[in-house]
């Protein structure tokens, strides 16, 4: 196998776990992930078109598609509990809600 198509395989997989972990709400380990994904972007050659034989370039082009996807998936989660996390803390630090924490 062309190593360069293996390593395009492994972002797929790679971006495959981080959708997971987002929609687990597994923050922690989709920060772990998409570290180890961008290293190994960054190992990719920045001439991988030119360099995959023409029989590889429907396969990289499908797995970079499938990325892409999963992308879309995360950068949409990852909004949402941005949204989340700013209603949070747009509430006043100290203020507690609920019966239990009313002053008499």
């Amino acid at each position: 196998m062309n190593p360069d198509l293996g390593a395009l395989q492994q972002l797929s997989s790679l971006s495959q776990v981080m959708l997971a972990d987002a929609r687990s709400s597994d923050w922690e380990s989709l920060l772990q992930h998409e570290a180890q994904r961008r290293t190994l972007i960054e190992a990719l050659p920045t001439d991988l078109a030119a360099r995959l034989p023409a029989a590889a370039a429907d396969e990289a082009r499908t797995l970079i598609e499938s990325c892409q996807r999963c992308d879309t998936g995360i950068r949409a989660l990852v909004a949402c509990r941005q949204a989340e996390l700013r209603v949070v803390l747009r509430q006043p630090a100290g203020v507690m809600s609920g019966p239990e924490h009313s002053e008499p």
